[in-house]
Protein backbone atom coordinates (compact mmCIF):
# COMPACT_ATOMS: atom_id res chain seq x y z
CA UNK A 1 0.00 0.00 0.00
CA UNK A 2 1.24 3.56 -1.54
CA UNK A 3 0.88 6.09 1.07
CA UNK A 4 -0.16 9.38 -0.72
CA UNK A 5 2.00 12.58 0.58
CA UNK A 6 -0.33 15.65 1.08
CA UNK A 7 -0.12 18.45 -1.66
CA UNK A 8 2.20 21.59 -0.40
CA UNK A 9 0.52 24.81 0.26
CA UNK A 10 2.50 26.16 -2.95
CA UNK A 11 0.96 23.34 -5.08
CA UNK A 12 -2.50 23.24 -3.90
CA UNK A 13 -2.50 26.92 -4.68
CA UNK A 14 -1.50 26.23 -8.25
CA UNK A 15 -4.03 23.58 -8.87
CA UNK A 16 -6.54 26.16 -6.92
CA UNK A 17 -5.57 28.42 -9.76
CA UNK A 18 -5.52 26.07 -13.05
CA UNK A 19 -9.05 24.88 -12.31
CA UNK A 20 -10.22 28.87 -11.77
CA UNK A 21 -9.09 29.32 -15.37
CA UNK A 22 -9.83 26.34 -16.90
CA UNK A 23 -13.54 27.19 -15.78
CA UNK A 24 -13.02 30.73 -16.71
CA UNK A 25 -12.33 29.68 -20.06
CA UNK A 26 -15.15 27.15 -20.25
CA UNK A 27 -17.55 29.88 -19.30
CA UNK A 28 -15.45 32.32 -22.18
CA UNK A 29 -16.10 29.68 -24.58
CA UNK A 30 -19.64 28.49 -24.52
CA UNK A 31 -21.76 30.42 -26.84
CA UNK A 32 -23.63 33.24 -26.08
CA UNK A 33 -27.07 32.27 -27.45
CA UNK A 34 -29.44 34.96 -29.00
CA UNK A 35 -32.24 36.23 -28.20
CA UNK A 36 -35.09 37.40 -30.72
CA UNK A 37 -36.32 40.98 -30.30
CA UNK A 38 -39.24 42.37 -32.77
CA UNK A 39 -39.42 46.16 -33.57
CA UNK A 40 -41.25 47.32 -30.65
CA UNK A 41 -39.82 45.28 -28.32
CA UNK A 42 -36.52 46.76 -29.11
CA UNK A 43 -37.70 50.09 -28.77
CA UNK A 44 -39.42 49.10 -25.53
CA UNK A 45 -36.07 47.78 -24.21
CA UNK A 46 -34.18 50.98 -25.52
CA UNK A 47 -36.38 52.99 -23.57
CA UNK A 48 -36.60 51.16 -20.39
CA UNK A 49 -32.73 50.65 -20.25
CA UNK A 50 -31.37 53.34 -21.17
CA UNK A 51 -28.63 55.56 -18.79
CA UNK A 52 -29.52 58.54 -20.75
CA UNK A 53 -33.14 58.88 -20.07
CA UNK A 54 -32.41 57.98 -16.05
CA UNK A 55 -30.12 60.77 -16.22
CA UNK A 56 -32.71 63.29 -17.65
CA UNK A 57 -34.88 61.89 -14.80
CA UNK A 58 -32.66 63.15 -11.92
CA UNK A 59 -31.77 66.39 -13.77
CA UNK A 60 -35.66 67.10 -13.56
CA UNK A 61 -35.58 65.76 -9.68
CA UNK A 62 -32.97 68.26 -9.61
CA UNK A 63 -34.66 71.17 -10.72
CA UNK A 64 -37.51 70.20 -8.90
CA UNK A 65 -35.56 70.35 -5.55
CA UNK A 66 -34.12 74.00 -6.65
CA UNK A 67 -37.71 75.41 -7.22
CA UNK A 68 -38.25 75.30 -3.66
CA UNK A 69 -35.87 77.12 -2.57
CA UNK A 70 -35.64 79.57 -5.26
CA UNK A 71 -38.39 82.18 -4.10
CA UNK A 72 -37.64 81.82 -0.13
CA UNK A 73 -36.18 84.29 2.49
CA UNK A 74 -31.99 84.18 2.34
CA UNK A 75 -31.09 82.83 5.55
CA UNK A 76 -30.61 84.77 8.65
CA UNK A 77 -27.70 85.97 9.89
CA UNK A 78 -26.09 85.99 13.67
CA UNK A 79 -23.52 88.58 14.72
CA UNK A 80 -21.91 88.03 17.91
CA UNK A 81 -19.55 90.94 19.62
CA UNK A 82 -17.16 90.08 22.16
CA UNK A 83 -14.15 92.94 22.81
CA UNK A 84 -16.01 96.17 22.68
CA UNK A 85 -12.98 98.32 24.65
CA UNK A 86 -11.45 101.66 24.20
CA UNK A 87 -8.67 101.94 22.34
CA UNK A 88 -7.98 105.98 22.43
CA UNK A 89 -8.90 108.44 24.55
CA UNK A 90 -8.38 108.98 28.40
CA UNK A 91 -7.42 105.53 30.33
CA UNK A 92 -9.04 105.07 33.87
CA UNK A 93 -7.08 102.31 35.73
CA UNK A 94 -9.52 100.12 37.89
CA UNK A 95 -8.87 96.67 39.39
CA UNK A 96 -12.98 95.77 39.20
CA UNK A 97 -12.54 93.19 35.83
CA UNK A 98 -14.28 93.98 32.79
CA UNK A 99 -13.96 97.93 33.34
CA UNK A 100 -11.74 98.36 30.56
CA UNK A 101 -11.56 94.55 29.11
CA UNK A 102 -15.05 93.35 28.04
CA UNK A 103 -17.46 95.98 28.87
CA UNK A 104 -20.06 95.15 26.80
CA UNK A 105 -21.08 91.83 25.01
CA UNK A 106 -23.66 91.50 21.74
CA UNK A 107 -25.18 89.42 19.77
CA UNK A 108 -27.81 90.42 17.00
CA UNK A 109 -29.72 89.01 14.15
CA UNK A 110 -30.48 90.03 11.13
CA UNK A 111 -33.06 88.89 8.09
CA UNK A 112 -32.85 89.92 4.49
CA UNK A 113 -35.50 90.30 2.62
CA UNK A 114 -35.58 90.78 -0.82
CA UNK A 115 -38.46 92.32 -3.09
CA UNK A 116 -41.59 90.18 -3.76
CA UNK A 117 -40.54 90.77 -7.45
CA UNK A 118 -37.28 89.37 -7.58
CA UNK A 119 -38.85 86.44 -5.56
CA UNK A 120 -40.90 85.89 -8.04
CA UNK A 121 -38.74 86.36 -10.96
CA UNK A 122 -36.42 83.47 -8.99
CA UNK A 123 -39.15 81.22 -9.11
CA UNK A 124 -40.12 82.09 -12.85
CA UNK A 125 -36.16 80.99 -13.82
CA UNK A 126 -36.77 78.01 -11.87
CA UNK A 127 -39.75 76.82 -13.65
CA UNK A 128 -38.07 77.72 -16.54
CA UNK A 129 -35.35 74.91 -16.05
CA UNK A 130 -38.17 72.58 -14.25
CA UNK A 131 -39.66 72.96 -17.87
CA UNK A 132 -36.55 72.75 -20.02
CA UNK A 133 -35.31 69.67 -17.78
CA UNK A 134 -38.50 67.81 -18.55
CA UNK A 135 -37.91 68.47 -22.42
CA UNK A 136 -34.62 67.43 -22.35
CA UNK A 137 -35.91 64.21 -20.63
CA UNK A 138 -38.67 63.90 -23.77
CA UNK A 139 -35.66 64.36 -26.32
CA UNK A 140 -33.69 61.95 -24.56
CA UNK A 141 -36.43 59.13 -25.01
CA UNK A 142 -37.09 60.49 -28.74
CA UNK A 143 -33.49 60.35 -29.80
CA UNK A 144 -33.05 56.65 -28.39
CA UNK A 145 -36.25 55.52 -29.91
CA UNK A 146 -34.75 56.60 -32.93
CA UNK A 147 -31.69 55.29 -32.71
CA UNK A 148 -32.38 52.00 -31.60
CA UNK A 149 -35.28 51.82 -34.50
CA UNK A 150 -32.83 52.64 -36.76
CA UNK A 151 -30.18 49.87 -35.53
CA UNK A 152 -33.04 47.02 -35.97
CA UNK A 153 -33.82 48.31 -39.31
CA UNK A 154 -30.23 48.41 -40.09
CA UNK A 155 -29.77 44.73 -38.57
CA UNK A 156 -32.96 43.60 -40.09
CA UNK A 157 -31.76 44.60 -44.02
CA UNK A 158 -28.00 42.97 -43.47
CA UNK A 159 -29.79 39.82 -42.66
CA UNK A 160 -31.66 39.73 -45.66
CA UNK A 161 -28.70 41.05 -47.66
CA UNK A 162 -26.65 37.62 -46.39
CA UNK A 163 -29.63 35.60 -47.29
CA UNK A 164 -29.61 36.73 -50.76
CA UNK A 165 -25.89 35.59 -51.14
CA UNK A 166 -26.33 32.23 -49.86
CA UNK A 167 -29.42 31.64 -52.84
CA UNK A 168 -26.69 33.06 -55.12
CA UNK A 169 -24.27 30.85 -53.90
CA UNK A 170 -26.90 27.35 -53.71
CA UNK A 171 -27.42 28.75 -57.31
CA UNK A 172 -23.38 29.00 -58.64
CA UNK A 173 -23.18 25.10 -56.86
CA UNK A 174 -25.99 24.05 -59.20
CA UNK A 175 -24.03 25.34 -62.55
CA UNK A 176 -20.98 24.21 -61.02
CA UNK A 177 -22.14 20.77 -60.65
CA UNK A 178 -22.67 20.48 -65.07
CA UNK A 179 -19.14 21.69 -65.82
CA UNK A 180 -17.78 17.82 -65.43
CA UNK A 181 -20.07 16.84 -68.16
CA UNK A 182 -20.22 19.94 -70.37
CA UNK A 183 -16.81 20.12 -70.94
CA UNK A 184 -16.86 16.04 -71.65
CA UNK A 185 -19.49 16.93 -74.18
CA UNK A 186 -18.03 19.67 -75.57
CA UNK A 187 -20.20 22.51 -74.61
CA UNK A 188 -17.71 24.58 -72.92
CA UNK A 189 -14.44 25.72 -73.23
CA UNK A 190 -11.52 23.98 -70.60
CA UNK A 191 -11.19 28.11 -69.64
CA UNK A 192 -14.38 28.23 -68.63
CA UNK A 193 -14.16 25.54 -65.66
CA UNK A 194 -12.32 28.34 -63.47
CA UNK A 195 -15.27 30.27 -63.96
CA UNK A 196 -17.18 28.62 -60.88
CA UNK A 197 -13.97 28.82 -58.48
CA UNK A 198 -13.79 32.88 -59.60
CA UNK A 199 -17.18 34.05 -58.44
CA UNK A 200 -17.63 31.44 -55.61
CA UNK A 201 -14.50 33.73 -54.28
CA UNK A 202 -15.44 36.69 -55.18
CA UNK A 203 -18.99 35.95 -53.61
CA UNK A 204 -16.88 34.76 -50.53
CA UNK A 205 -15.52 38.66 -50.24
CA UNK A 206 -18.74 39.69 -50.79
CA UNK A 207 -20.37 37.17 -47.74
CA UNK A 208 -17.59 38.53 -45.76
CA UNK A 209 -18.32 42.24 -46.26
CA UNK A 210 -21.90 41.43 -45.39
CA UNK A 211 -21.00 39.38 -42.39
CA UNK A 212 -19.12 42.22 -40.94
CA UNK A 213 -22.65 44.13 -41.50
CA UNK A 214 -24.69 42.04 -39.66
CA UNK A 215 -22.14 41.98 -36.45
CA UNK A 216 -21.89 45.84 -36.75
CA UNK A 217 -25.65 46.19 -37.00
CA UNK A 218 -26.04 43.78 -33.99
CA UNK A 219 -23.23 45.92 -31.61
CA UNK A 220 -25.21 48.74 -32.55
CA UNK A 221 -28.27 47.24 -31.52
CA UNK A 222 -27.23 45.63 -28.45
CA UNK A 223 -25.53 49.30 -27.59
CA UNK A 224 -29.83 50.37 -27.45
CA UNK A 225 -31.33 47.46 -25.76
CA UNK A 226 -28.75 45.83 -23.77
CA UNK A 227 -28.64 42.33 -25.05
CA UNK A 228 -25.54 40.34 -25.55
CA UNK A 229 -26.42 38.99 -29.22
CA UNK A 230 -29.50 40.02 -30.61
CA UNK A 231 -31.39 38.93 -33.52
CA UNK A 232 -34.29 40.06 -35.90
CA UNK A 233 -37.85 38.64 -34.79
CA UNK A 234 -40.99 39.77 -36.88
CA UNK A 235 -41.23 42.13 -40.39
CA UNK A 236 -40.02 45.48 -40.75
CA UNK A 237 -42.24 48.55 -39.51
CA UNK A 238 -44.58 50.09 -42.27
CA UNK A 239 -45.47 53.80 -41.14
CA UNK A 240 -47.50 56.17 -43.45
CA UNK A 241 -46.00 59.71 -43.76
CA UNK A 242 -48.88 62.56 -43.61
CA UNK A 243 -47.46 65.80 -44.48
CA UNK A 244 -49.86 67.84 -42.56
CA UNK A 245 -50.10 65.90 -39.45
CA UNK A 246 -46.53 66.09 -39.13
CA UNK A 247 -46.03 69.89 -39.93
CA UNK A 248 -49.19 70.13 -36.81
CA UNK A 249 -46.58 68.34 -34.45
CA UNK A 250 -43.56 70.08 -34.99
CA UNK A 251 -44.66 72.41 -31.75
CA UNK A 252 -44.94 69.52 -29.88
CA UNK A 253 -41.00 68.78 -30.72
CA UNK A 254 -39.45 68.35 -27.44
CA UNK A 255 -35.82 70.60 -29.46
CA UNK A 256 -38.99 73.26 -29.54
CA UNK A 257 -39.90 72.89 -25.96
CA UNK A 258 -36.20 73.14 -24.68
CA UNK A 259 -35.92 76.82 -26.67
CA UNK A 260 -39.23 78.06 -25.15
CA UNK A 261 -37.79 77.01 -21.69
CA UNK A 262 -35.06 79.38 -22.68
CA UNK A 263 -37.03 82.11 -23.99
CA UNK A 264 -39.31 81.96 -20.54
CA UNK A 265 -36.38 81.79 -18.62
CA UNK A 266 -34.54 85.06 -20.62
CA UNK A 267 -37.64 86.68 -19.82
CA UNK A 268 -37.63 85.78 -16.29
CA UNK A 269 -34.14 87.53 -16.41
CA UNK A 270 -35.82 90.57 -17.49
CA UNK A 271 -38.04 90.80 -14.98
CA UNK A 272 -34.98 89.76 -12.18
CA UNK A 273 -33.18 92.49 -13.73
CA UNK A 274 -36.29 94.98 -13.30
CA UNK A 275 -36.69 94.26 -9.60
CA UNK A 276 -33.38 95.56 -9.13
CA UNK A 277 -34.99 98.91 -8.83
CA UNK A 278 -37.04 97.56 -5.79
CA UNK A 279 -35.98 98.49 -2.42
CA UNK A 280 -34.78 95.76 -0.73
CA UNK A 281 -34.42 95.64 3.23
CA UNK A 282 -32.87 94.10 5.95
CA UNK A 283 -34.67 93.60 9.55
CA UNK A 284 -32.13 93.43 12.73
CA UNK A 285 -32.37 93.51 16.17
CA UNK A 286 -29.91 93.32 18.95
CA UNK A 287 -29.34 92.54 22.86
CA UNK A 288 -25.86 94.10 24.64
CA UNK A 289 -25.20 93.11 27.97
CA UNK A 290 -22.62 95.57 30.20
CA UNK A 291 -21.85 95.67 33.46
CA UNK A 292 -24.61 96.11 36.19
CA UNK A 293 -24.12 99.49 36.87
CA UNK A 294 -24.77 100.66 33.15
CA UNK A 295 -27.57 97.98 32.56
CA UNK A 296 -28.34 96.34 29.14
CA UNK A 297 -29.84 97.01 25.88
CA UNK A 298 -32.12 95.77 23.25
CA UNK A 299 -32.12 97.98 20.12
CA UNK A 300 -34.11 96.75 16.65
CA UNK A 301 -33.65 98.32 13.51
CA UNK A 302 -33.64 98.58 9.78
CA UNK A 303 -31.29 98.74 6.47
CA UNK A 304 -32.99 100.01 3.29
CA UNK A 305 -30.66 99.68 -0.20
CA UNK A 306 -30.95 102.69 -2.17
CA UNK A 307 -31.20 102.17 -6.14
CA UNK A 308 -30.50 105.82 -7.01
CA UNK A 309 -27.67 104.84 -9.71
CA UNK A 310 -30.33 102.97 -11.58
CA UNK A 311 -28.84 104.64 -14.88
CA UNK A 312 -25.42 103.26 -14.38
CA UNK A 313 -26.49 99.74 -12.48
CA UNK A 314 -30.01 98.51 -13.19
CA UNK A 315 -30.85 99.73 -16.24
CA UNK A 316 -27.38 98.46 -18.27
CA UNK A 317 -28.53 95.39 -17.11
CA UNK A 318 -31.85 95.60 -17.56
CA UNK A 319 -30.69 96.22 -21.33
CA UNK A 320 -28.83 93.34 -21.36
CA UNK A 321 -31.51 90.86 -20.72
CA UNK A 322 -33.76 92.26 -22.97
CA UNK A 323 -31.57 91.77 -25.72
CA UNK A 324 -30.69 88.20 -24.46
CA UNK A 325 -34.52 87.69 -24.42
CA UNK A 326 -34.84 89.04 -27.91
CA UNK A 327 -31.73 86.70 -29.32
CA UNK A 328 -33.63 83.30 -27.68
CA UNK A 329 -36.82 84.28 -29.54
CA UNK A 330 -35.10 84.49 -32.90
CA UNK A 331 -33.26 81.33 -32.10
CA UNK A 332 -36.68 79.73 -31.20
CA UNK A 333 -37.96 81.23 -34.43
CA UNK A 334 -35.01 79.99 -36.42
CA UNK A 335 -35.26 76.91 -34.86
CA UNK A 336 -38.80 76.53 -35.70
CA UNK A 337 -38.07 77.35 -39.72
CA UNK A 338 -35.63 74.87 -40.11
CA UNK A 339 -37.44 72.13 -38.60
CA UNK A 340 -40.08 72.66 -41.24
CA UNK A 341 -37.69 73.29 -43.94
CA UNK A 342 -35.56 70.23 -43.04
CA UNK A 343 -39.30 67.83 -42.82
CA UNK A 344 -40.39 69.32 -46.41
CA UNK A 345 -37.15 68.29 -47.88
CA UNK A 346 -36.96 65.12 -46.04
CA UNK A 347 -40.58 64.23 -47.12
CA UNK A 348 -39.21 65.19 -50.98
CA UNK A 349 -36.21 62.76 -50.35
CA UNK A 350 -38.75 59.99 -48.97
CA UNK A 351 -40.90 60.31 -51.58
CA UNK A 352 -38.24 59.86 -54.44
CA UNK A 353 -37.08 56.69 -52.27
CA UNK A 354 -40.20 55.30 -52.41
CA UNK A 355 -40.36 55.38 -56.64
CA UNK A 356 -37.22 54.15 -56.85
CA UNK A 357 -38.25 50.92 -54.86
CA UNK A 358 -41.22 50.56 -56.40
CA UNK A 359 -39.29 51.05 -60.11
CA UNK A 360 -37.43 48.28 -58.87
CA UNK A 361 -40.24 46.01 -57.32
CA UNK A 362 -42.33 46.12 -60.48
CA UNK A 363 -39.67 46.80 -63.41
CA UNK A 364 -35.83 46.25 -63.05
CA UNK A 365 -36.30 42.86 -60.60
CA UNK A 366 -38.76 40.99 -62.70
CA UNK A 367 -37.25 41.81 -65.97
CA UNK A 368 -33.87 40.56 -64.16
CA UNK A 369 -35.40 37.48 -63.06
CA UNK A 370 -37.30 36.70 -66.61
CA UNK A 371 -33.33 37.06 -68.32
CA UNK A 372 -31.87 34.61 -65.33
CA UNK A 373 -34.71 32.01 -65.92
CA UNK A 374 -34.28 32.29 -69.83
CA UNK A 375 -30.50 32.04 -69.68
CA UNK A 376 -30.70 28.99 -67.49
CA UNK A 377 -32.78 27.25 -69.94
CA UNK A 378 -30.55 28.06 -72.60
CA UNK A 379 -27.83 26.61 -70.49
CA UNK A 380 -29.40 23.34 -70.12
CA UNK A 381 -30.63 23.81 -73.87
CA UNK A 382 -26.61 23.97 -74.97
CA UNK A 383 -27.37 27.24 -76.73
CA UNK A 384 -25.20 29.73 -74.10
CA UNK A 385 -22.11 28.77 -72.77
CA UNK A 386 -21.31 28.40 -68.56
CA UNK A 387 -19.98 31.95 -68.34
CA UNK A 388 -23.06 33.30 -69.65
CA UNK A 389 -25.41 31.54 -67.20
CA UNK A 390 -22.90 32.48 -64.61
CA UNK A 391 -23.05 35.91 -65.17
CA UNK A 392 -26.84 35.90 -65.54
CA UNK A 393 -27.31 34.52 -61.90
CA UNK A 394 -25.02 36.45 -60.39
CA UNK A 395 -27.16 39.65 -62.48
CA UNK A 396 -30.21 38.61 -60.80
CA UNK A 397 -28.38 38.09 -57.46
CA UNK A 398 -27.53 41.74 -57.93
CA UNK A 399 -31.05 42.96 -59.08
CA UNK A 400 -32.28 41.61 -55.56
CA UNK A 401 -29.89 43.29 -53.37
CA UNK A 402 -30.60 46.25 -55.12
CA UNK A 403 -34.02 45.81 -54.78
CA UNK A 404 -33.15 45.24 -51.21
CA UNK A 405 -31.17 48.14 -50.70
CA UNK A 406 -33.77 50.10 -52.22
CA UNK A 407 -36.10 49.20 -49.78
CA UNK A 408 -33.80 49.44 -46.55
CA UNK A 409 -33.39 52.97 -48.12
CA UNK A 410 -37.08 53.72 -48.37
CA UNK A 411 -37.99 51.98 -45.09
CA UNK A 412 -34.96 53.43 -42.65
CA UNK A 413 -35.93 57.18 -44.00
CA UNK A 414 -39.17 56.46 -43.48
CA UNK A 415 -38.47 55.19 -39.92
CA UNK A 416 -36.12 58.38 -39.02
CA UNK A 417 -39.08 60.78 -40.34
CA UNK A 418 -41.57 59.13 -37.94
CA UNK A 419 -39.54 58.86 -34.95
CA UNK A 420 -38.16 62.61 -35.41
CA UNK A 421 -41.08 64.72 -36.30
CA UNK A 422 -44.27 62.52 -34.86
CA UNK A 423 -44.63 63.12 -31.41
CA UNK A 424 -47.98 61.05 -31.40
CA UNK A 425 -46.22 58.15 -31.24
CA UNK A 426 -46.33 55.67 -28.35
Amino acid sequence: MTNKRPLSCEKRHYVHSASLCLAVMGLAASPIYAQPVTFSEALDLAEEKAPGIQARGLQIEAAQSEAIAADQLPDPKLSVDLLDTRIAGPFEFSPRPGRNGFPRQRIGISQDVPSIAKRRARAEQASADIIAAEAGKKDEIQNVRLYSALAWVDLYYAHRRLNILKILQDSLDDLTNTVASRLESGYSRPAQAFDPERLTAELADRRARREADVEIAKATLSRWIRIESPEIAGKAPEFELDREALLTSLELLPLLQIREARVKRAEADVDLARAGKNIDYSINASYAHRRPEYGEYVSVGVTINLPIFAKKRQNPRIAASMLKSEAERLRLEDLRRQLIAELQSDLASNRAYKENWLRSQNTLLPLAKKQAEMDRISYAAGRIDLGTALNAAVVFAEAEIDLLDRERTFVRDTVRIKFTYDRNLP
